[in-house]
């Protein structure tokens, strides 16, 4: 059961300002204390209002994350280290992080309140780049993905891919995406990946335009080290995680991708069905006109 909760708000879309008063009132009404992430409109709603990096010296036992799938990358960013658990709330488009659409925002509520719910630990993937020079940078921690891509240059380039300290081969494509089960559904799909379910102890590689019809995406055991060599580029590359922190590389750089120590508490309600999900979302089963 909960019963201090806070909110962090994508104010950028549309109805969001609606809909968190929406919630702040059935939150209030049923008997939460609530702190909002600080914002103009959030302290127009209430006067407890703090940085969504200070919710845990505030008490707060959960976090209701409004907006759409980015936003919840967002949030995880945020909390970083608290594993403060994160909802859901549904204000984008696709949403499968933010599965909880508007009209179940009142019982998604009640169900915290109740303690109807379970906490999904979703695996997350540690990484860090270390250039010809020997020096390494780490990137923050990626719940969706790590991707290395050509960045603004035209040109294919030409990556290694190395597993376990086992080269698998050199491919000539514009980049490679590192998935989660979570990010399954994210840019690794969109790149002809397979969808993994969140509880499956697995990454999956997919390769970005690849220069050839037989490079396929593999999946891998979550315990893989990853290594992406940057073998021939004529400009700098990016190297991102979730969408965020980019970072150059050059030729000579290598990418090193594992299981991160620290895993993304993700609340999902009693009852969640993840195959749901994907029907919803992906219209599986209807026959398009």
């Amino acid at each position: 059961m909960m019963r201090t909760i806070g909110v962090i708000t994508n104010f950028s879309k549309e109805r969001a300002v609606e809909l968190l008063a929406e919630v702040v009132a059935c939150a209030q009404g049923l008997g939460f204390e609530l702190w909002l992430q600080s914002s103009t409109h959030a302290g127009q709603l209430s006067s407890q209002c703090c940085a969504a990096e200070c919710f845990v010296e505030k008490g707060v036992e959960g976090v209701v994350v409004l907006g759409g799938d980015g936003t919840m990358l967002d949030a995880a960013h945020q909390m970083g280290d608290r594993q403060l658990p994160m909802m859901g709330l549904n204000i984008g488009s696709l949403g499968y992080l933010t599965s909880v659409e508007d009209h179940q925002y009142e019982e998604a509520l009640r169900h915290l309140y109740n303690g109807s719910y379970y906490v999904s630990h979703r695996t997350a993937l540690a990484l860090k780049v270390i250039n010809p020079a020997g020096e390494t940078l780490a990137l923050p921690g990626a719940l969706n993905d790590a991707v290395v891509s050509r960045g603004a240059t035209g040109h294919a380039v030409k990556l290694e891919l190395i597993l376990d300290k086992m080269s698998v081969s050199q491919f000539l494509c514009d980049g490679i995406i590192v998935a989660t089960p979570t990010g399954s559904t994210a840019y690794s799909l969109a790149a002809g990946g397979p969808i993994v379910m969140p509880a499956t102890p697995a990454f999956v590689v997919s390769f970005i335009c690849p220069h050839s019809l037989t490079s396929r995406p593999l999946v891998l055991r979550d315990t893989t080290k990853i290594v992406i060599k940057v073998i021939e580029c004529t400009s700098p590359m990016l190297v991102s995680s979730d969408g965020r922190c980019n970072e150059l590389v050059t030729q000579g750089c290598r990418i090193e991708i594992e299981k991160n120590t620290l895993t993304v508490p993700v609340i999902e309600l009693q009852g969640y069905n993840p195959y749901e999900v994907l029907r919803r979302k992906l219209s599986w089963g209807s026959r398009g006109t």
